[in-house]
């Protein structure tokens, strides 16, 4: 007998739309139920693929090497260099203030300032040059004390890089990564071998800043593979 799923109701023969809801008829309750079940039945099986699915990569991800980004570390060197420019620029500032003072004191450069308003640019000129030739002097200081940091850190760094380069080689490290896992291959391979390499630059050396342990593994990298 005709039926319709939506009201539960059965309908005569020659009946095919639903009286009550005005929906299409099927050919009978049996009909229904078993539409019903086949909808039920795929609808979990897309389901259980779109989960599957997700636990595949899921474990994709978790298989996927993280490497940590490296952060940006700038070399005592060109900190020393910025800073001494930077002095450099403080002392011409304040040097090109103080003559303009001189000479406009002296009345080479006279302004139309009279009164209180020439005594305050006087000051406030002076004032800007003593400031500027300060920060300049400071600035020479500072740069002083990174040049000997400067050569210091270089001196570490090529002796943490001889030593790396003495004690392990490109193909080590890969003997030791592919017995772990043979299938390693492509970017999946550099990525492990960054890990490895600030593995053991972690446990061999005492290094607290990462940008700078970072920095360290790009050189040992290039050294030992070439660009990656």
């Amino acid at each position: 007998m005709p039926y319709c799923p939506k009201c539960d109701m059965e309908f005569v023969e020659g009946v095919t739309v639903c009286t009550d809801c005005g929906g299409p008829l099927v050919e009978s309750r049996e009909a229904a139920q078993a539409q019903k079940a086949a909808e039920k039945e795929k609808l979990e099986q897309e389901m259980r693929l779109r989960y599957e699915e997700m636990q595949k990569a899921a474990k994709e991800m978790e298989k996927q090497p993280a490497r940590q980004p490296v952060g940006t570390y700038v070399k005592k060197e060109q900190r020393y260099e910025d800073m001494n420019s930077s002095a450099s620029a403080f002392f011409l500032v304040g040097g090109v203030l103080a003559l303009i003072a001189a000479v406009n004191l002296l009345g080479y450069l006279p302004l139309p300032l009279y009164g209180v308003s020439r005594i305050l640019f006087h000051v406030l000129l002076i004032l800007m040059a003593a400031g500027s030739i300060a920060v300049a002097v400071s600035s020479k200081k500072s740069a002083a004390r990174l040049k000997v940091q400067a050569a210091d850190e270089e001196k570490e760094t090529e002796d943490i890089l001889q030593w790396f380069l003495k004690t392990y080689s490109a193909r080590g490290l890969d003997d030791q990564l592919l017995m772990e896992d043979p299938e390693l291959s492509g970017e999946e391979l550099e990525l492990k071998r960054f890990e490895l390499i600030q593995d053991y630059l972690v446990t061999g050396r005492d290094l607290p800043d990462q940008s700078y342990a970072d920095a360290l593994c790009d050189m040992i990298y290039e050294r030992l593979y070439g660009k990656a």
